[in-house]
């Protein structure tokens, strides 16, 4: 999934509080040709996305130092229609879980265990270059 020449490579946050999870992406997604920035703590978002800009955001809901959910809300809140796509990443796969993903902000919503390849055809549909902007 390479980007093609002349388009930027997309940059991908990657938030989850299970560091084999975070490593697991972030090797997937960089050997993709993406460009993909680690966080363990959901405190570690709202900074991240004004220094690294990134295109997506996937975030773990259940986090041990604050909710994604409210996370993600914050991001829409603070960003609007510049908010990166935020992509839930959570062992919930009721449709209660969805509907709350998505009322929170979520475009996407991934259960885990992930499956890889259709992770990868989610985001190859994501635009690069619509990073938030401060």
């Amino acid at each position: 999934m390479n980007p093609p020449a002349g388009k930027p490579p997309l940059r991908v946050l990657i938030v989850d509080d299970q560091r084999d999870m975070l490593m697991t992406l972030g090797i997937l997604l960089r050997s993709e040709g993406m460009v993909a920035e680690l966080a363990q703590r959901s405190t570690e978002v709202q900074a991240t996305v004004e220094t690294f800009r990134p295109d997506v955001v996937l975030l773990d809901i259940e986090m041990p130092d604050r909710s994604g959910l409210q996370v993600a809300m914050e991001l829409v809140q603070r960003y609007g229609e510049r908010c990166p796509v935020l992509i839930a990443v959570t062992g919930h796969n009721s449709e209660a879980a969805r509907r709350l993903t998505a009322k929170s902000g979520f475009r996407h919503h991934v259960a885990k265990p992930c499956d890889f390849d259709a992770m990868l055809r989610l985001l190859a549909s994501v635009e690069p270059g619509g990073a938030a902007a401060a």
